[in-house]
């Protein structure tokens, strides 16, 4: 995989790489009037510079017990394989990187990350962290976020990777407020290929909820699959909705066996590399 020409966290402000043109209005620097463009066109237009500090990137993964079903299916290392991929695009500029892993663990938030690495050099650092991370444990974004804000870094780009199998409040409240902290949110909604096609042999099945607990018993058959694709369909649509109403840009992986597809089709759609 190559980086290619990317834009993950690009600022707009005082540097020496220029960026674009806009039209002159009052209370602009006169001294970025370019006055090339005022030959040509006979108008005022001012040129605006790439900013010289890097961001910080934060690819925030889902390690609750969800991401670690159905076992075939490896949703968990499908999303920490993502996370990873945006940390090696995110340092070809040198910006600040790190993984982090989020789950409810004993009804402690528990939130793990690296440290923040530039240099390409650096990237195998991540490989200790990413072999250790295992599913548990109930998905809270909320409280992920929360710990996440407290470490009051300063705004940078939050690229957050679920299978979004929470409430929508919760995911709704949780986007909301890395957005109002002024982060630049991304948010990569994962799934199984056996899950969200539900294809499972039919017969009687004892069904326990990976992360409360809850049991009970099912008949799997057409009527249950068309039943359980629908409901995918309507998280995926209430999550793109969500992240549609706050600027936030949405992208499906669904299955790890696409993960190249993922690659090729998405990032230049979340505007990560064109």
């Amino acid at each position: 995989m190559r980086a290619g020409q990317r834009a993950l966290g690009r600022i707009q402000g005082l540097g020496i790489e220029p960026e674009n043109f806009k039209d002159y209005a009052p209370g602009d620097d006169l001294r970025f009037l370019d006055w090339n463009a005022f030959a040509r066109l006979d108008d005022l237009m001012i040129r605006t510079y790439r900013a010289d500090r890097q961001v910080e990137i934060t690819s925030l993964v889902d390690a609750s017990a969800s991401m670690g079903l159905p076992e075939r299916d490896d949703k968990l290392g499908l999303a920490l394989a993502i996370g990873a991929a945006f940390a090696y695009i995110g340092m070809a500029d040198n910006d600040a990187v790190r993984i982090g892993a989020f789950a409810m663990r004993r009804g402690a938030m528990k939130l793990e990350t690296t440290q923040f690495h530039r240099r390409r050099e650096s990237y195998l650092n991540f490989k200790p962290f990413v072999m250790s991370i295992k599913s548990s444990g109930e998905t809270r974004l909320g409280a992920a976020v929360d710990q996440l804000l407290l470490q009051r870094r300063p705004a940078g780009t939050v690229i957050v990777i679920s299978d979004f199998l929470v409430s929508e409040s919760d995911a709704e409240d949780a986007l909301k407020r890395l957005v109002a902290a002024r982060h630049e949110v991304k948010v990569i909604h994962v799934m199984g290929e056996q899950e969200s096609t539900a294809l499972y042999p039919p017969g009687l099945f004892r069904v326990r909820d990976s992360e409360t607990g809850e049991v009970r018993e099912t008949i799997f058959g057409p009527a249950a699959a068309a039943t359980i694709r629908r409901k995918v369909e309507q998280i995926a649509s209430r999550v793109r909705e969500i992240c549609t109403a706050h600027s936030i840009t949405y992208a499906q992986a669904f299955g790890a066996g696409k993960f190249e597809d993922f690659m090729e089709r998405e990032l230049p759609m979340l505007g990560i590399v064109r």
